[in-house]
């Protein structure tokens, strides 16, 4: 198959996402039929039950799917083609997640063999968030060319009527000639123009912070002509918050307070602050960093994957929404969780 587009790459990794998904399912039933395990649990299901890997595997591919279709939506074919450099990103996230596919298809045929569960999972969460920031970036630079600033058409055709070929000085007249025409009232009777015509978009400034550009973008695609994207689930966390979401090795600020007034260490002086929740896993200070909202609050990052994040007033309300609507499996795979489960499982 051609992998020429982004619309290509995106397509191969939802299939291969889907065939590792099928791959594990079925060695899984193997094992549970091999253990005799259907036997002991009358009425369940050989293989039915979720772990780390199928939840990976399962929750992937539509989270990338649902970030490309939003994409098209609001950029259509150039984002579906993509630039060389996203194609590039996803075609090397492809190759890392084919190859643990067919790890995955090679236990399932095999009689014997241990399966690298870690190291499968681990990549699975890779390629997942990769190609979700590959696809981000991608938007962000089509954005910023889409609105750099065009002569309008009516301004080149007064000014072609007005230029005379003689010289450069009947050239410049012609143009002082056209500001002179759009800036004049429809009331003065001599302009040939009803009405003024629209400014151009003023370029666009570029803003070194990448997470601040991407806002930024963002919000002046919303405001102008055309398609309109849906607001993002993470305009809900505060820039500086969302550093800590795509970057996992970044370590905690040395400064007291964030940008938006979020004191970092707060949670140190608060004792009233519950940081345990169910399962024995724990609410970690960097968990609370890469959840703060601007103005107060938290969002909950657990929730980013479904396109939704609610608003909670502190952390015992965050601690609350964790323990009714979150699984053990879904904080297993937050490495900013810590509990008795352990970091280990997921290095």
């Amino acid at each position: 198959m051609d992998l020429d587009t982004v619309g290509d790459l995106v397509n191969e990794l939802l299939s291969a996402y889907a065939a590792g998904l099928e791959y594990y399912t079925k060695w899984q039933r193997r094992k549970w039929q091999e253990n005799h395990y259907s036997a002991h649990d009358k009425g369940r299901t050989s293989g039915s039950g979720s772990c780390g890997l199928s939840t990976s595997l399962g929750i992937s591919g539509p989270t990338i799917r649902q970030v490309y279709a939003e994409g098209v939506t609001a950029l259509g074919e150039r984002f579906s083609t993509g630039d060389k450099t996203c194609r590039e990103k996803l075609y090397n996230n492809l190759e890392r997640l084919q190859k643990r596919v067919d790890v995955l298809y090679e236990a399932m045929t095999a009689d014997h063999g241990p399966l690298p569960l870690a190291e499968i999972i681990r990549i699975s969460e890779d390629v997942r968030r990769l190609t979700v920031a590959a696809l981000a970036d991608q938007f962000k630079r089509i954005s910023v060319r889409r609105l750099a600033p065009r002569p309008l058409s009516i301004i080149q055709q007064r000014r072609s009527q007005l230029a005379g070929p003689t010289s450069n000085e009947s050239t410049e007249k012609a143009a002082d000639d056209d500001t002179q025409v759009i800036c004049r009232t429809t009331s003065s009777g001599k302009s040939q123009f009803q009405s003024e015509p629209p400014s151009p978009p003023p370029t666009p400034k570029m803003i070194p912070d990448d997470l601040q550009s991407r806002r930024t973008s963002s919000t002046t695609i919303a405001s102008g002509p055309g398609p309109r994207p849906k607001a993002s689930v993470f305009s809900a966390f505060c820039p500086e918050a969302m550093k800590y979401q795509v970057d996992l090795r970044k370590a905690m600020p040395m400064q007291r307070t964030c940008r938006c007034g979020y004191d970092w260490h707060g949670w140190l002086a608060e004792d009233k602050i519950n940081l345990t929740v169910k399962d024995g896993f724990r609410i970690t200070p960097r968990f609370l960093g890469k959840s703060h909202r601007e103005g107060g609050g938290f969002g909950c990052v657990l929730c980013t994957s479904s396109g939704k994040a609610g608003t909670y007033g502190d952390a015992n309300a965050l601690g609350e929404h964790i323990n009714i609507a979150h699984t053990k499996w879904q904080m297993l795979h937050d490495l900013d969780m810590a509990g008795r489960l352990g970091r280990a499982v997921i290095p």
